[in-house]
């Protein structure tokens, strides 16, 4: 036994090395009296050192009580979290200083994160640990200075200031030492020390009469009394009153017992066998010490709850392997001891709420260095669980199955029982989900309804079951009956379809595709029994050569697609197969994946001859081909054309004469005389190239006239015929020293080349196919058949001329565009005219080299380019071209649904006002003042013969657009954008070409009537509006697709080209 002492020699302990593993071990049965409180058995939790004593309370904010462990010999505390069910973690272990004796929860930094203050006994020192809020701690934090033999500690605001102080008893000196708190930051500095009774063991802190001041109450183990301390507020004056507290009052706690909002003051009263209660005063005194026998020579005391009826009872340690339990009766007098006994010796306990019941439990610490374990005694609820019923159904769809948890007996506090499902005809994870959990009732909760997951497999499979069981209850519960529940799930999928589907193999066919397109599998109406069957080809080869159809003889099938209604079955690709017989076995499969059986029955035999894949490409001609008539005389001529080409061949070429064939001839023949003509009468005459497959290229086509026939006089002889020779037998351009590349390849019947070049200068030699032609460059003196032209080359597009003058007078043009780079890479950029303050910033997609726009046309119309034939502005194009207001790219074609920018259209409408003004038919002086220039025109030529350019980007627009640019700026139809740019590389918009188009017309004709009634009329901007108007009306522009004018969109190529045509009409009306 251990009795308090009034002195503290220093005790020599022996180092124990022990586990920190947790050990959960029933260590024996409590027992009590009838209708008395009842506990589980106590439980021990390894704590890795001599636990001598224990604290409660929340360390890691989560609401529950946990375990702080001072271990004795370690020089540590153990930190165990409690998990509300009655049980806890592990210990995480925190060293402090030596001998840790007592330790106090708060929050001594305002973090909010619980904190520890640890009095050690040995060293005068007070650890800190800082919480981090998970219940782990910083540490190595201490405070110096404390009396000799710290025994106990209090933490609360001594000095008014708002932050915790602390308060350490010291048992040798009978002194209080007061710790401030430096500015809420949890690091503590001494500031007084207050002598006590002797050997002071425990204390408390409250305000105790009502002043607003922390007050302090001391037990004096030592002088039998307990020092009650006023705090002036100061936290260094306090002033004291003693009272008797019993003999040798060892452990305190305080609490309102008795319900008058006054705490009063409970000692463990060593040296009385018992416990003593000074119930509190007003005014913060006391009244006489009241002593309840408890046991033999108790060292601790603690308060709780241990019977739910809402009064404090007392727990009071005795030295003879029990402890008591004294009841409260509410008016702070307590009933008899009842003891119970515990395993093993124990000298502190204290109380907490671990199991979440509503009712107390206890924990123990020991009573001797081989004590390295805390021991949790949990209150026990009596009572029992079980089903409300055996048995429980659902339907497979349901979504879940619902089983009744009952609890009988006492409904107090909270308790819990395991609950887990076991198969039966039923599987986890494929007709229910599993289920293994703890329940947890709570405080008055009688039942439970508890819903199980059931899976709707969409299979008929027919009724399962699994069983549902309850065990493992807590706190003392029984397991009841029925503690089994079997759960039925009906089946709710109809009876499944076993029959597959009829194949009628007769109704299957082949089709054999050429050599390069797949081979087909299909079946006729009646093929499949029934709709919507899944049907695949089994590619089969008979190994044994028996007849009869083996899985090992069967390849991956091919999927031919589902059986439609009538039961036919649609042609699917089996692939490009080689000429030969094949085998297969045809299946359907319904959906409820019954297969029709793999037998002989259902073999089809393809027989694939196979054949080249058919050629559907016309032969094409060349860029710029065209008929080419020579000797020509009264009776006959000769028709010459380009070679053409074929994706295979060219096998000959068709010679018609005004639209009847006349001749085919070989592949390698590029010229027919025509005999039998009549003379002086004009013939037309058409070119058709053709392939073996008889596709034909499309048609070259020419007229010509034939000679008059020669007037017959006296003499007996007639006049030599003239030669309508008029081709080039050689072009060539030298730029430097070097010959660029024509594109295409020269050939005699081509008329149209390009050519691109870094140099300025070039020259361009030809030579005529007949010696007594004549050539010249851009309108130069014809006067020879062999020549060179040297010519000065700008940066962009320059465009040449040659005419070839046959001997009977015939004229023949072929056109050289040589393009010069621009030094910074590239040709000249397009500008977009301003119509006001206009939108849109895009760029013109260039599909090839792009044509200078200020080139002359080349002589076919429209149909000459090959991207347009169908296009809804076809004609329309051709009469452009015809007009030399539009061109095409070098790579023939004409792009008519590239955008076109600034430059290029200001150009070609420019060109039509001085056409027209030539004509003498505008309608503006706008007009008259217009010019284009000319492709070869030199920058300085241009710059010095244009009208000033008001743009604040003039030198972006490029020479061949200046004088476009200016004249249509001097008279009115571009004024620029709000910052005084023309922006020549953005593309036009509709709105803007319908306010260009209204100024160039300048009301003087009558338009088409049109009214410009758009459905999105709103979105037409002001400025463009009466402009837009205007040109609708005059029959110029149209709306696009549902009547949209889309006048933000970006104008197309087509699109000028037609409005372009529209508008000379106008002018020439």
């Amino acid at each position: 036994m251990v009795r308090s002492v009034k002195s503290s020699p220093v005790t020599k302990w022996l180092a124990l090395v022990l586990g920190a593993s947790l050990v959960a071990v029933p260590v024996g049965p409590v027992k009590a009296n009838g209708a008395n409180p009842v506990f589980e058995n106590a439980v021990a939790y390894e704590v890795g050192g001599w636990a001598y004593d224990v604290t409660t309370g929340d360390v890691n904010g989560d609401g529950l009580d946990d375990l702080v462990s001072l271990n004795f010999q370690k020089n540590q505390v153990a930190v165990l979290l409690g998990r509300g069910d009655g049980t806890f973690g592990a210990p995480a272990s925190f060293a402090v200083g030596s001998n840790p004796r007592a330790v106090v929860i708060a929050d001594l930094d305002g973090d909010h994160h619980p904190d520890l203050a640890v009095a050690n006994f040995m060293d005068n020192t007070v650890s800190i640990l800082k919480g981090n809020g998970d219940g782990t701690f910083l540490t190595g934090g201490s405070v110096a200075g404390v009396g000799p033999e710290a025994t106990g500690i209090a933490a609360a605001d001594l000095n008014g200031d708002g932050f915790p102080d602390l308060a350490v008893v010291n048992n040798v000196s009978g002194s209080v030492s007061i710790l401030f708190n430096i500015g809420g930051s949890g690091n503590f500095v001494l500031g007084a020390s207050i002598p006590v009774g002797a050997y002071p063991r425990s204390l408390a802190a409250w305000d105790m009469d009502g002043d607003g001041k922390t007050d302090l109450a001391v037990a004096n183990s030592g002088s039998n009394t307990v020092s009650i301390l006023k705090n002036d507020g100061t936290g260094t004056q306090f002033s004291r009153a003693d009272y008797a507290a019993g003999k040798s009052p060892n452990r305190m706690k305080a609490a309102d017992l008795n319900g008058d909002g006054l705490k009063d003051l409970v000692f463990a009263a060593n040296g009385d066998n018992g416990v003593a209660v000074l119930l509190g005063t007003a005014g913060g005194g006391f009244g006489p010490s009241v002593l309840y026998p408890s046991g033999n020579l108790p060292l601790d005391v603690a308060l709780g709850d241990f019977d739910g009826d809402g009064h404090t009872d007392i727990l009071s340690q005795t030295q003879t392997q029990d402890f008591a339990i004294l009841m409260g009766n509410g008016d702070g007098t307590f009933q008899p001891p009842i003891t119970y006994p515990y395993p093993r010796p124990a000298i502190y306990l204290e109380t907490g709420e671990f199991n979440g019941d509503g009712r107390s439990d206890i924990v123990l610490a020991g009573a001797s260095s081989s004590n390295t374990s805390v021991y949790v005694i949990n209150s026990k609820a009596p009572g029992a669980f079980s089903f409300d019923s055996d048995t429980s159904e659902s339907a497979e769809n349901g979504g879940t199955a619902s089983v009744t948890i009952k609890r009988t007996g006492s409904m107090a506090g909270q308790t819990a029982v395991r609950i887990r499902t076991t198969d039966g005809t039923a599987v986890a994870g494929k007709d229910y989900v599993p289920v293994d959990e703890v329940v947890v009732l709570q405080n008055g909760e009688a039942s439970r309804v508890y819903p199980i997951t059931v899976m709707d497999n969409q299979i008929y499979e027919g009724d399962k079951t699994f069983t549902v069981k309850l065990s493992d209850p807590a706190n003392g519960y029984l397991i009841g009956a029925p503690n089994e529940a079997v759960v039925t799930i009906r089946e709710d999928d109809a009876v499944p379809d076993t029959t597959p589907p009829v194949v009628d193999i007769s109704k299957f066919g082949s089709t054999d595709n050429y050599t390069g397109t797949p081979d087909r599998l299909y079946g006729a109406a009646g093929a499949v029994g029934e709709a919507g069957a899944v049907v695949k080809a089994y590619p089969w080869t008979d190994t044994d050569k028996d007849g009869i159809v083996s899985a090992g003889e069967l390849g991956t099938p091919i999927a031919l697609g589902s059986s439609a209604a009538d039961g036919s079955v649609p042609a699917a690709d089996i692939g490009d197969l080689a000429p030969g017989s094949y085998a297969y076995v045809i299946t359907a499969t319904d959906a409820a994946g019954n297969e029709s059986a793999k037998g002989a029955w259902a073999v089809l035999t393809v027989t694939l001859a196979k054949g080249a894949s058919p050629d559907t490409e016309a032969p094409v001609w060349p860029a710029g081909a065209a008929l080419v008539f020579s000797d020509v005389t009264s009776g006959s001529v000769n028709v010459g054309w380009p070679e053409a080409a074929d994706n295979r061949a060219v096998t000959g070429y068709e010679v018609y004469r005004n639209g009847a064939l006349l001749t085919s001839v070989s592949a390698d023949t590029y010229s027919y005389r025509a005999a039998g003509l009549t003379g002086d009468m004009l013939y037309s005459f058409s070119v058709k190239a053709k392939d073996e497959a008889g596709n034909g290229a499309t048609e070259l086509a020419g007229t010509v006239r034939t000679l008059p026939v020669p007037s017959s006089g006296g003499s007996s002889g007639s006049s030599p015929s003239l030669s309508a020779e008029s081709r080039l037998q050689e072009l060539r351009f030298m730029a430097g020293e070097k010959e660029a590349v024509l594109t295409p390849s020269f050939q005699p019947g081509v008329s149209d080349y390009a050519a691109e070049t870094d140099a300025d200068r070039g020259v361009i030699r030809f030579k005529t196919m007949d010696s007594v032609a004549r050539a010249g460059v851009n309108d130069g003196t014809v006067n020879t058949s062999t020549g060179e032209y040297a010519a000065a080359l700008n940066e962009g597009v320059n465009v040449f001329k040659i005419a070839v003058q046959a001997e009977d007078g015939s004229i023949r043009e072929y056109k050289l565009t040589v393009t010069r780079k621009a030094a910074g890479g590239g040709t000249g950029p397009g500008t977009k005219p301003d119509s006001g303050p206009g939108t849109g910033t895009g760029t013109t997609p260039v599909p090839g080299t792009k044509p200078e726009p200020g080139a002359e046309p080349g002589t076919g119309g429209g149909s000459r380019f090959a991207d347009i034939s169908g296009h809804w502005s076809e004609a329309d194009i051709g009469r452009a071209v015809a007009l030399g207001l539009v061109d095409g790219y070098e790579d023939g074609a004409f792009h008519p649904d590239a955008t076109i920018n600034r430059a290029e259209w200001i150009v070609m409408l420019e060109r039509l006002l001085k056409n027209a003004d030539t004509a003498g038919k505008t309608s503006t002086d706008a007009a008259s003042k217009t010019s284009a220039g000319s492709g070869a025109e030199t920058a300085g030529t241009v710059a010095a013969n244009a009208a000033p350019l008001p743009f604040a980007d003039a030198g972006a627009i490029p020479a061949w657009a200046v004088r476009a640019a200016a004249d249509a700026a001097a008279n009115g139809i571009v004024s620029g954008y709000d910052d005084g740019t023309f922006r020549p590389g953005a593309a036009v918009t509709r709105a803007e070409l319908a306010v260009m188009l209204a100024k160039a017309v300048n009301g003087s004709a009558v338009g088409g009537g049109k009214a410009a009634a758009f459905a999105d009329e709103a979105d037409i901007p002001a400025w463009a509006r009466p402009y837009v108007q205007t040109s609708a009306e005059r029959g110029l522009i149209d709306g696009r697709s549902g009547n949209r004018f889309a006048p933000n969109e970006e104008a197309t190529r087509a699109e000028a080209a037609v409005l372009l045509v529209r508008l000379a009409m106008l002018l020439s009306s």
